[in-house]
């Protein structure tokens, strides 16, 4: 395993044997290709672009079983990051912040 990211409460790895991505954060652990990361990294910059002065949580609509997940909005902004430090190192993605 290699740790792509790791800084409490977030961890990204890249499993080498199944060659997938795992992230954990808030006692979820998900794993996925990278085509499956990338789509994550997209999911997030939307939820990031809709995140206004009065936003306090931020939930996550992750796909197995449908399951609504609430977190802060400071969990968010740790988690937006640390994909963005892997897309940008392992991907090569050079990633804009800035609201649309």
């Amino acid at each position: 395993m290699l740790h792509l990211y790791s800084e409490k409460p977030i961890s990204i790895s890249l499993i080498k044997q199944s060659n997938k991505i795992s992230v954990s954060f808030c006692n979820i652990e998900m794993k996925m290709k990278s085509c499956q990361f990338r789509l994550f990294h997209n999911y997030l910059i939307n939820k990031y672009r809709k995140i206004d002065s009065s936003t306090e949580t931020v939930i996550l609509l992750l796909v197995k079983d449908n399951l609504n997940v609430s977190i802060s909005l400071d969990h968010f902004l740790q988690l937006y990051n640390a994909v963005e430090i892997v897309m940008s190192k392992r991907f090569g993605l050079n990633t804009k912040r800035a609201k649309n």
